[in-house]
């Protein structure tokens, strides 16, 4: 199981590539994704391939008809696992992150074969060039700072609509969770995606998988 990577060795979290195997519709064979990693910058965390990302395109493989064709953003992307996944589902993916990280990100979409838009965003900058809406929206591990909580938010309000499925999933490096769900309140109806929702291999008590839906009446 590729799950509890946290206290793996350096090798493994940011020298060799993570490898990921997918089963795409309509295709016979398994495909073997490989996800390169870079030691962290003074950007942040995002050049590893972490567990609550790895849960989420299983969750996304288990459902992969439902995302063909739809707009997808995989919001401060990191590696890229997640938007890869969706575009070998046949989704139309936009993925972001900070400056530091996109080459590490659009090289990961192009060696595994994905087109898609990669664009520098930071939360609650202005929103219109990741032309929105999304149908779907994944952010994995955005947990981890108070005081960004507030541009988070103020970023999925400007990018969904109460249509959008927005998926938000992490894993110990939680300590904005509290803080998030309550700038929740008033926009967002929070619930959490049920461990028989998700892939039964790839899901561990360690990561927690929230499914928001914009509240009736926000813009």
């Amino acid at each position: 199981m590729a799950l509890c990577r946290e206290h793996r060795p350096d090798k493994s979290r940011f020298q060799r590539p993570y490898t990921h195997r997918i089963r795409q519709p309509g295709v016979d064979q398994e495909v073997t994704l490989t996800i390169k990693q870079a030691k962290f910058t003074a950007e942040g965390f995002a050049s590893t391939v972490w567990d609550s990302s790895i849960v989420m395109a299983k969750y996304f493989e288990r459902c992969a008809k439902h995302y063909k064709g739809l707009h997808c953003l995989d919001l401060s992307a990191g590696c890229g696992l997640v938007g890869i996944v969706l575009g070998k589902l046949g989704a139309d993916v936009t993925a972001t992150d900070l400056p530091g990280n996109l080459p590490l990100l659009a090289n990961n979409f192009d060696t595994n074969g994905v087109v898609a838009t990669v664009i520098e965003h930071w939360w609650g900058s202005n929103a219109a060039p990741l032309l929105p809406p999304f149908d779907v929206i994944v952010a994995c591990d955005v947990m981890y700072i108070h005081d960004a909580i507030g541009d988070l938010i103020t970023t999925l309000k400007a990018v969904s609509t109460k249509d959008t499925e927005v998926f938000i999933a992490h894993g110990r490096n939680r300590q904005a969770e509290g803080a998030f769900l309550a700038a929740c309140a008033g926009s967002f109806a929070v619930t959490d995606v049920a461990s028989d929702e998700l892939d039964p291999v790839y899901q561990c008590s360690d990561v927690r998988v929230m499914r928001l839906k914009k509240c009736s009446g926000m813009l």
